[in-house]
């Protein structure tokens, strides 16, 4: 909640607005009761203030209660708009916050909560948050401010009839208290069940293929039938638990009613005819009226508290994803930026040590600097006065850098790092030190002890059984998780030391399943690029052996791409997949089994363009194909998560158990079986 009070005060103008808006409000509904007691009074007692007849006076003080009726609603039209400005102001921030920390998460925080989870949480729980904002800051101002005014009213009316509500507003706190007890549960689970039913129609339709192929439909529809069930019938206790309030709340009200009337006609005690009858008769239909306004602020009030639940517990779990600390963070970043920062500034105040002593005569000596500029001990115009200036002026500027670095909001440490990074000029070496990672919640390690290093201008690739390591291996590479013990190096430096960003901007990544998004296949291939040009995205279109199915397409790269690219076969969206890669020109590319979906036609074609439009840059395939590794500088050849071989084909097909199996197994036996032959006569010749 308190996040919410955060963005909420962010527009404390609007905030102000309602409340004046809303006091004001309240003051004028509240005399209306007082025009109606005069008019009451004036009927009953012939008396009233002005020297016309009855008609005239009734017709005046009804004009006046219009002309208040009005005002009334020029005022409710002003909280109202500014409520609904204000709540979707702050609902715009949820998401926006929101989505910005689910892009933050690393993977295994995001397998933490699930998709299904995220969507609801981030589309219906805000859209819940946002509701009970436009209700709460308009009767959380409104209903003690009427009830307030209401009061004072009322006892300046008649402090006896007071006595009824005062005996009243205890019982209704008693029932809300109650049903807020009984319904915050519920409302929490309603939430929970939500997401089940989300997961359930999510995978239905997903896999709807799957689930057609093996004429699952009739067992889909049963998980969907019962968490639909389930959240119906949560819906229907929590409807029976807030059936109680309203109806509790009236019947307390109704018997004030009967109350006021009864003390009324007790105070009347047979004086029926009486102008002291008259008068405790107009104080009672005044006291009546505003009991009636004083209840309307009950029920608005008891709305807020009921629907209080729901919405603590959709802002409970929003802030169970804000309030996530991520483990894949750019804290290392930071302190490397601020080392490097300092190296630049040591390097800087030893500079004007030097032009100091000369100058001077005598030693640098920065605290007498500073006291010698807090104090002013010397002419301004002195050159020992204006060299203090200057160091102040070079700390100054170091400290205000510093500052940016260690602000959560400021990307000035990307700079740094960027420009550190532009001196030495990346390469694209990126080296595995002892790598070990174990996934959240695993008992031992998926990799174990990996070590290589991949270099400029090489393709190294890795192979292995499924379930061996090799894709968790690639998905360290971007920080998707980070490693457990052991480092990962580009060209020298943790990648821990690295902003994601910088990082990120020297990798081309294709993951295992190609993904593309909703839009074109241009704006798909720009995505790692944005001011790429078409001739670079046909360059990566033909490089990925994609040009001769895009250039038959009515709009060529123009061409409309569905949600998840499901208007193009698996092969097809692998080859974009590939081409988005190939239009960043990055350092270093990382291929995992992305080549699996095309035949070995196009395989072969697509690593004999790759080899020279690659040249420069280091590249790391992961593969189940032989075929595709076989002219690979390195491969490494996994098992149980470990290298158990390592080298050029040729030689791993000599020593390496595990690689002649794999390559055994795609192979002709016979032929493989003369070929580690022949290279260990050749070994053998040699040596």
């Amino acid at each position: 909640m308190n996040k919410l009070l955060k963005f909420i005060f962010r527009k404390w103008y609007i905030l102000l607005l309602i409340f004046l808006a809303i006091i004001a409000q309240c003051y004028l509904q509240l005399l209306l009761p007082d025009y109606m007691g005069k008019i009451t009074s004036a009927i009953t007692t012939q008396t009233f203030s002005n020297n016309g007849d009855l008609t005239t006076y009734i017709l005046q003080t009804g004009g006046i209660m219009i002309a208040i009726a009005f005002g009334v609603f020029a005022l409710a039209i002003v909280q109202n708009y500014s409520g609904s400005y204000l709540s979707s102001y702050v609902g715009k921030v949820l998401r926006d916050e929101m989505f910005e920390k689910v892009n933050s998460l690393s993977l295994a925080e995001y397998n933490k909560f699930g998709t299904s989870t995220l969507i609801t949480r981030t589309t219906n729980d805000i859209e819940q948050i946002k509701n009970y904002i436009l209700m709460f800051v308009r009767i959380i101002i409104m209903s003690p401010t009427m009830i307030i005014i209401a009061l004072f009213h009322t006892i300046s009316q008649n402090a006896q009839l007071t006595l009824v509500i005062a005996c009243a507003i205890p019982l209704i706190l008693i029932v809300m208290l109650i049903i807020f007890y009984l319904a915050m549960p519920v409302f929490k689970s309603i939430q929970t069940k939500l997401d089940n039913l989300t997961v359930a129609l999510r995978e239905s339709l997903t896999g709807i293929r799957v689930v057609r192929a093996y004429n699952q439909q009739e067992t889909e529809y049963k998980k969907f039938d019962h968490a639909n069930k389930e959240i119906t019938f949560t819906n229907r206790r929590a409807g029976r638990i807030m059936s109680i309030a309203y109806p509790s709340i009236n019947i307390i009200f109704n018997l004030a009613f009967i109350f006021i009337y009864l003390i009324g006609l007790f105070l009347i005690n047979n004086q029926i005819f009486s102008l002291e009858s008259f008068n405790i008769l107009s104080d009672v239909a005044v006291v009546a009226q505003y009991s009636t306004q004083v209840m309307a602020s009950f029920l608005m009030f008891a709305m807020v508290f009921v629907m209080l639940p729901q919405a603590s517990a959709c802002a409970k779990r929003v802030n169970e994803v804000l309030d996530i600390k991520t483990s894949i963070n750019d804290d290392e970043a930071k302190k490397f930026a601020v080392s490097q920062l300092n190296k630049k500034y040591r390097a800087e105040l030893n500079d004007f040590s030097d032009k100091y002593n000369k100058i001077t005569g005598h030693k640098f000596n920065k605290d007498y600097l500073f006291d010698l500029l807090k104090n002013k001990k010397t002419d301004k115009n002195s050159n020992e006065y204006k060299l203090a200036s200057e160091f102040k002026a070079l700390n100054d500027k170091y400290e205000d850098i510093k500052n940016k670095i260690l602000d959560k909001n400021s990307e000035e440490y990307i700079q740094i790092i960027e420009q550190y990074f532009s001196k030495r000029q990346i390469k694209g070496t990126l080296e595995f030190d002892n790598v070990t990672f174990i996934y959240p919640d695993a008992d031992k390690p998926c990799i174990e002890n990996i070590s290589f290093v991949a270099k400029p201008g090489t393709v190294t690739a890795i192979i292995g059984s499924t379930g061996s390591g090799k894709s968790t291996i690639v998905n360290l590479i971007p920080k998707f998780y980070d490693v457990t013990n052991g480092s990962i190096k580009l060209d020298g430096i943790d990648i821990k030391k690295l902003p994601q960003k910088t990082l990120r901007d020297n990798l081309g990544f294709v993951p295992q399943q190609a993904v593309l998004f909703y839009g074109t296949i241009k704006d798909n291939l720009k995505f790692g690029k944005d001011d790429a040009s078409d001739k670079e995205i046909n360059e990566a279109l033909q490089i990925a052996q994609a040009q001769n199915f895009v250039s038959k397409l009515p709009d060529n790269i123009n061409t409309f791409v569905s949600q998840s690219g499901k208007n193009f076969s698996g092969g097809q969206k692998q080859r974009l997949a590939i081409a988005r890669a190939l239009v960043k020109k990055p350092e270093i590319y990382v291929f995992d089994d992305s080549f699996s979906a095309l035949d070995f036609k196009t395989d072969l074609a697509l690593r004999t363009a790759l080899k020279s439009y690659t040249k420069e840059s280091a590249v790391i395939l992961v593969a189940q194909r032989v075929s595709t590794i076989i002219n690979a500088d390195n491969i490494l050849v996994l098992n149980d998560g470990k290298i158990v071989g390592q080298g050029k084909h040729e030689d791993l097909l000599v020593n390496c158990p595990v690689y002649q199996d794999i390559v055994k197994s795609q192979l002709d036996p016979d032929e493989v079986e003369k070929t580690i032959n022949l290279s260990k006569s050749k070994n053998g010749g040699n040596e």
